[in-house]
Formats: C-alpha cells, structure tokens, sequence
C-alpha cells in the first residue's frame, strides 16, 4: 500500500542530487588519468639526457 506524499517529509534518491555525481566525477576522472599514465610509461620509450658534469 502507497501513502500520500508529504512535502514536508520527501526523501530524494541518491542519483538526484548533485553531490555523489561530483565525487563520482573526481574518483573516475583519478582512475582515468593513472590508466592514461600507465599506458603511456608501458607503450612509449624512456628519454635519457645526457649532461656533462658541471663539477669538473
């Protein structure tokens, strides 16, 4: 059986409001970007600079 809504006393579900949205954005945007980061350091090749030793 369904009771009458009350405005008074409305609970919204969790994927209206805007806030979870937003952490979920930042956790997945992190999680993106360490994949990113793990394909590029597996996929390129490492650049080694050569310098002479300003000490001698």
């Amino acid at each position: 059986m369904r009771t009458p809504e009350n405005p008074m006393n409305s609970t919204v579900a969790w994927y209206r409001h805007l806030w979870p949205w937003i952490v979920i954005g930042m956790l997945s945007s992190a999680v993106i970007g360490s994949l990113v980061s793990a394909y590029l350091a597996v996929h390129t090749n490492d650049v080694v600079l050569e310098h002479a030793d300003a000490s001698l």
